[in-house]
């Protein structure tokens, strides 16, 4: 039984955000008891709360979801999620970076990103899918 991170998955995003707003940032792991999920900024530990919620599942593994909401920023950054355990570890990033106020890009922008929401929520579904007919659909949650 390892550590893995489940969908959305931060990995190979870039987004843009508008100085002053804030917003949220999701990670979801399912593994061993004692995973352990940590968020790093530019390579260093996050010092900013974090909300999480443990699940334990019927199969002896937890059910780790933990999220971050951060006011805007300044200067592009990179946000690492990292899930760790005995069993070993995963890490999935973002960057993110203010726009720029161009509303063709503002507009272009949030195309994009809800292209890329509605992508990787369809990933999610399917992957939960998979995830709960492999398990015949029993003692799941």
């Amino acid at each position: 039984m390892g550590v893995r991170l489940l969908p959305p998955l931060l990995t190979d995003q870039v987004w843009g955000v508008e100085a002053h707003e804030a917003f949220l940032l999701f990670c979801l792991a399912l593994g061993p008891s004692d995973l352990n999920i940590r968020w790093k900024v530019n390579g260093k530990r996050l010092e900013t709360p974090v909300t999480e919620y443990r699940h334990a599942m019927a199969t002896g593994e937890v059910f780790v979801s933990s999220w971050l909401r951060l006011r805007g920023l300044r200067k592009e950054s990179q946000y690492q999620c990292v899930a760790t355990s005995h069993a070993g570890d995963e890490t999935s990033k973002i960057l993110i970076g203010p726009s720029r106020k161009d509303k063709d890009s503002v507009v272009s922008r949030d195309l994009k990103q809800w292209r890329t929401a509605l992508t990787d929520h369809e990933k999610l579904l399917q992957n939960w899918k998979e995830a709960w007919e492999s398990c015949g659909g029993e003692g799941v949650l």
